[in-house]
């Protein structure tokens, strides 16, 4: 164990953080997390337009929010989409503004000169009209890649000094839109030709080929052995006392999104769900009450007979409620504590697979909307599936086999605290009769 202690921390975690720290990757993470209010209210509004009661159904209030649903479909459609249809033109600038900044380039420039790089090969005018096939889920790694393209393209042209200066009287404003015709001019020089090329080649446009390209990703992420990969991969660096589910997270937000697309489009279709990997699967089902799915450890922390861990258990269950454990994380601690990282790294793993197979055999609904990864689990994971409650079974059941999982360990570390604990007690009282 101290060997494995001393690899992680010497040769895994300054790779690991290299690469959480990689500007790219900060960028590609950012993005996402700016769009998450327009896709949480894009959610919504998806639920409210198809709600989980059958077409002849007599509850007063599904037939209610049917009736209403049915009515009025067409207008509770629009909010949806203007968000979760159009995703992508939030997460393209997202990303140009944050990575632009990085470089001290003009962020706003930036922002919208990723936006327009992925309308360029993405969403091209068909009879006066912008097509939206892409601005969702499945124009993600499109949009990811433009905005790339687009901002190393501006820094390449701003470190050469390849740029239209102003005179220093010129509001800044007016300065940086000149400053961008360069930019903008290569652009699209350089994106639609390639764009029309491709197009003429293939017959395909360039989202569908990237599409093509990166499903056999998707679907391998989507499998078990993949997300349990991914669970493994961000709970070892927790371990290490690197925020694994930030690093680990903002790779898998494309995937996420992808799945979600797809079955947010299935349920449009009235045909049955199919993706099971998004991210309120990851947050309610995997990690309830965070990282490590502590949840279950922090109501054992309350029954403690050690006063340190029962001290932390109140201070955590609040937070813990709301999927936040840092306090549970480093003051237990779990960092580089082997008797409470190996339950911390399995429960995580076993409950994914327990909640892989029950979504999978269709005893659960399968996600279709994206509720804030602070929503209590139980109302988080009904809201996601459409207010299944079968989802809150699912949750709680979990809660109990995380607990089993943390059981022993948690067991055998509150004997060694307390033991400590007495220890300790004693040389303070021999050190008071010896004063």
């Amino acid at each position: 164990m101290n060997s494995f202690l001393k690899w992680l921390e010497e040769k895994m975690m300054p790779v690991v953080v290299k690469v959480g720290n990689q500007r790219h990757v900060s960028a590609m993470k950012d993005g996402f997390i700016a769009a998450m209010p327009f896709m949480i209210i894009g959610s919504i509004m998806l639920i409210l337009a198809f709600p989980p009661f059958p077409a002849d159904t007599t509850n007063f209030i599904g037939r209610a929010w049917y009736d209403f649903a049915n009515t009025h479909f067409d207008a509770l459609m629009i909010p949806y989409q203007m968000t979760m249809q159009i995703m992508v033109l939030f997460i393209a600038t997202a990303i140009g503004y944050t990575l632009a900044k990085s470089y001290d380039l003009n962020p706003l420039s930036g922002g919208l000169l990723s936006l327009m790089a992925f309308l360029l090969v993405g969403a091209q005018a068909v009879n006066g009209a912008l097509p939206t096939t892409y601005m969702d889920g499945k124009g993600v790694f499109t949009a990811i890649l433009t905005s790339f393209y687009s901002i190393e393209l501006m820094r390449f042209l701003k470190k050469r000094n390849i740029t239209i200066k102003m005179p220093d009287g010129v509001p800044p404003a007016i300065a940086a839109s000149f400053e961008a015709l360069i930019p903008v001019f290569l652009t699209v020089a350089t994106l639609y030709p390639i764009s029309l090329l491709v197009q003429h080649l293939s017959g395909y446009s360039i989202p569908q080929l990237v599409m093509e390209a990166f499903k056999p990703l998707v679907a391998g992420v989507s499998t078990l052995p993949g997300i349990l990969f991914a669970v493994f991969l961000a709970h070892i660096l927790w371990f290490g006392g690197i925020h694994g589910a930030s690093i680990v997270g903002s790779v898998l937000a494309p995937f996420y999104l992808t799945n979600l697309t797809t079955n947010q489009e299935l349920l449009q279709a009235g045909q049955p769900l199919t993706a099971i990997f998004t991210e309120p699967f990851w947050a309610f089902y995997i990690v309830l009450g965070g990282s490590g799915a502590t949840f279950a450890l922090t109501c054992l922390y309350l029954r403690s007979k050690s006063s340190h861990l029962k001290s932390i258990g109140k201070v955590a269950i609040l937070p813990a409620i709301f999927n936040i454990n840092e306090p549970i994380i480093f003051g237990s601690p779990v960092v580089m504590n082997p008797l409470l990282g190996i339950p911390f790294i399995l429960a995580p793993m076993v409950n994914a697979t327990i909640a892989y197979f029950v979504l999978r055999l269709d005893l659960v609904s399968k996600v279709v909307a994206l509720p804030p990864w602070t929503t209590p689990a139980p109302i988080g994971a009904m809201w996601a599936a459409n207010w299944n409650v079968g989802a809150a079974i699912l949750v709680v059941l979990l809660f109990f086999v995380s607990g089993a999982v943390y059981y022993p360990f948690f067991k055998l570390y509150e004997k060694q605290l307390v033991e400590e604990e007495k220890s300790n007690l004693s040389e303070v009282e021999e050190t008071g009769i010896s004063a």
